[in-house]
């Protein structure tokens, strides 16, 4: 008796446990690393779209934007129709210091969301810092606000430099380099472009220029030349106007921009583009080249 006593206490307790595993789930995506886990809160997937395709990977270029979505989030309560999720979203580098943090994404939906299926997503820019081969890691959370159920999401991530962009380095220092499409507002990260695009050449972070009465005298040049020699762009100093005042250092750090605007014609692809942002005082300078085809 006092066997089949100790077993049907065994069998209780196994049964217990079992029942507060019932609406918990942990899943593992071999490919991203990305690892989730509920508890009361389900979401049936979970999709990444950058800028506004749908891709599986965790290495983006700098400037992009990624958008995490959680398609049919179930097990909330529901009140008059109604759920009321919360929703927020955190990025850490190299586990330990914060850039970004919001507690409160849906502050818009205080009222609740009566949308079902429901879907809810969090978006970022990855204008973060790579020079170091920083390690970033997002950390999403749902849970119900009228409940004790929750949901969350880990995605490891790291940064890349465009590569069709060139960078030589002489003496000086930077912190990014990168193409922007104005008129999409997304990084340029393949070669192709078009004539009804502006795009902008940004330097961040140039510092190592001599310092004269606490200012800098950067020499910004910009060409870009067809495959048959033809000159479509050229401006030997995009800072001409501080060429003999100088500029302060830390505005220099901040941003340097080179516009690019394209005319209409027929194209002779491929064409090639070199920018210089050199010390006017000595030979220190970085040097970017890249070839696109317009079209």
């Amino acid at each position: 008796m006092k066997y089949l006593y100790t077993f049907s206490i065994l069998l209780i307790v196994l049964f217990f446990l079992s029942s507060c595993q019932v609406n918990q789930s942990v899943s593992t995506d071999l490919i991203t690393g990305a690892t989730s886990r509920g508890n009361g809160v389900v979401c049936e997937d979970i999709t990444i779209e950058i800028d506004g395709k749908v891709d599986q990977r965790n290495k983006f270029y700098y400037g992009e934007r990624v958008n995490l979505i959680f398609d049919n989030v179930t097990g909330l309560t529901r009140s008059n129709g109604s759920s009321f999720p919360g929703l927020s979203m955190q990025i850490v580098k190299n586990e330990k210091d914060t850039v970004f943090s919001d507690s409160n994404l849906l502050k818009d939906f205080e009222n609740g969301i009566s949308t079902v299926p429901l879907q809810l997503s969090a978006n970022f820019i990855t204008a973060l810092s790579y020079m170091n081969n920083e390690k970033y890691k997002v950390f999403i959370k749902i849970w119900d606000k009228k409940g004790d159920g929750y949901f969350t999401y880990e995605l490891p991530f790291q940064i890349k430099e465009n590569e069709m962009l060139n960078v030589k380095v002489s003496e000086l220092e930077y912190s990014n380099i990168y193409l922007w499409n104005k008129t999409l507002n997304k990084p340029v990260i393949n070669k192709k472009v078009s004539t009804d695009h502006q795009l902008v050449l940004i330097f961040e972070g140039v510092d190592g220029l001599e310092v004269k009465d606490e200012k800098v005298f950067p020499v910004l040049s910009l060409d870009l030349k067809d495959s048959k020699g033809n000159i479509i762009l050229s401006d030997a100093n995009l800072f001409s106007s501080y060429e003999d005042s100088g500029i302060d250092p830390k505005v220099l750090m901040q941003q340097a921009v080179a516009k690019i605007t394209f005319t209409d014609g027929n194209a002779n692809n491929p064409y090639t583009l070199v920018s210089k942002i050199k010390d006017k005082n000595s030979s220190r300078e970085i040097t970017v080249e890249a070839d696109l085809e317009i079209n």
